[in-house]
This record gives C-alpha cells, sequence and structure tokens, in this order.
C-alpha cells in the first residue's frame, strides 16, 4: 500500500464568451477494493454550487451550472489515496452490466486490421482469462507503435491499428477489442498515473468475478501507482467533461496532473 497525493487541473477555452454553461465533469477518484480516498478538494472557477451525481456505471460526476459570461473554464482537484489494498479493482456484482461490457461498441468493433491480429494470437491458447489479459498486456507494446500524432480523439481501435500507432486510450481500445472478441467481459478505465503530467487509460477484464486493471502502455498490472478515476465501455463514456452553453463558440481544453 502506498499514499499517493495527486493534483489535477484542467481548463477550457472558448472562441467566444459563453453563458448559462451547463457541465458535467467526470473525473472524480471513488473509493473501490484496490483504492481508498482520505481527501478531496473541489475548485471551480465562477461556479459556486455543483452537485455531484452518479451515472450507471457507478462513476461519480460533478453537475454544474455557470451562468455568468465566460470565455474559459477553470477547475481544479487536489487529495490524497491509499492506493495498493488489494491486486482488483471490485468484486463484480451487476451480471447484467458484465454482460453489456462484452458487447463492441463503435470504437473497439474489429475491422480487417484487428481481425486480422485476433487471428495471428490464437488466444484460445491460453487456459483462462487472466493468462489471456496478461499476454496482450505485457505484448500488445511490441504490435503497435506508441506514437502521440498518429490519432486523434475519437479515433477507433480499427483506425489506430490502421495508422499502426497511438497512445493509452488506443492501446486500451484495442485490448478491449480483443477481449470482446473472444467473449470477454471488458471495460475502459481512466485516471492518473504515478510520474505522468496527464490522465491516463487502461483496461478492466472481469476475471473470476473480479474486475482486474491491465496496463498495456506500460506493460504492467494495474497496482498502488494508479488512481482510477472512471471505467465505462470505451472512452466516449469517459469523457472528461461534455455539457450545454448558450453562444456558438469553438472549446479548446488543456489539462495538468500530478501525482506523488
Amino acid at each position: 500500500m502506498r499514499k499517493l497525493k495527486y493534483e489535477y487541473k484542467l481548463t477550457a477555452m472558448y472562441s467566444k464568451p459563453i453563458t448559462e454553461h451547463r457541465f458535467l465533469f467526470r473525473f472524480l477518484p471513488v473509493d473501490t477494493v484496490r483504492q481508498k480516498i482520505e481527501e478531496n478538494q473541489i475548485f471551480i472557477a465562477n461556479c459556486h454550487k455543483y452537485d455531484i451525481i452518479k451515472d450507471r456505471f457507478g462513476n461519480e460526476l460533478i453537475s454544474g451550472n455557470i451562468r455568468m459570461q465566460h470565455a474559459r473554464f477553470d477547475l481544479t482537484m487536489t487529495g490524497s489515496v491509499i492506493t495498493g489494498i488489494d491486486i482488483y479493482e471490485e468484486k463484480a456484482d451487476n451480471g447484467l452490466l458484465c454482460d453489456i461490457y462484452r458487447c463492441q461498441t463503435a470504437l473497439t468493433e474489429p475491422g480487417e486490421e484487428l481481425d486480422r491480429l485476433g487471428k495471428s494470437l490464437c488466444l484460445s491458447r491460453f487456459g483462462s482469462t487472466y493468462e489471456k489479459a496478461l499476454y496482450l498486456t505485457k505484448n500488445l507494446f511490441d504490435m503497435i507503435k506508441y506514437d502521440p500524432s498518429s490519432t486523434i480523439a475519437g479515433d477507433s481501435a480499427e483506425q489506430a491499428m490502421k495508422k499502426g500507432g497511438g497512445v493509452c486510450q488506443d492501446f486500451a481500445h484495442i485490448m478491449l477489442s480483443l477481449l470482446r472478441s473472444e467473449g470477454i467481459s471488458a471495460r475502459y478505465a481512466a485516471g492518473m498515473l504515478y510520474g505522468e503530467g496527464s490522465s491516463h487509460a487502461w483496461t478492466e477484464v472481469l476475471c473470476r468475478g473480479y474486475w482486474y486493471g491491465f496496463d498495456p502502455t506500460n506493460r504492467k498490472i494495474v497496482n498502488d501507482e494508479y488512481i482510477r478515476v472512471s471505467c465505462g465501455r470505451d472512452s466516449s463514456d469517459c469523457l472528461l467533461i461534455t455539457g450545454t452553453m448558450n453562444g456558438e463558440a469553438k472549446q479548446t481544453q488543456s489539462e495538468y496532473t500530478k501525482v506523488k
């Protein structure tokens, strides 16, 4: 076990001033079997009241409204988490939701490239789900180049394969696609990782009734260096911020993460 302290900052810039900005922010650490939240402080500029709600995947979201005119959104979150309490994230209690995680999505649906990769891997030779997930965790990095310039947000696993590279989000989507093609329940996980300066993504796999985390980008089983904040069918269920606003403006955003 270890105690991790974190600082997270999100800034969204708008090309023109907006008003009545209703937003949902999806990046709150929550208690699981593997981690326990000790402290969490939230500051949102120009937002004096917000609510904490839950979505159908169990993620906690900040729901708020900034009525005054503004051209940027600033959120800062700091806190501490005890991690590495156990080796798995949580027990799988919801059978229906586990079934949903066996289904491909628009971001994980395999095409020719992923079908070809899946056949070449012959995952059926492994005797257990855990062994299949561990093999992908240790070997995907040798099959796909880590290249931040290859893909853009919203690219699918198949698109990343065609481009020959990607980032943590793409590695997680590819692993999800390969596992779901084997009939295995697997979900996308987002969070923070010790030593990285931005949010991170990995894959959680249902093994023996429990959800275990696997990080193919770093060839590691999720351990006490990770803070998990959200999960879903793919990255679209874990978008950092969504919402509505009055005004026609283009949005750009940046984030900063520090875990020590």
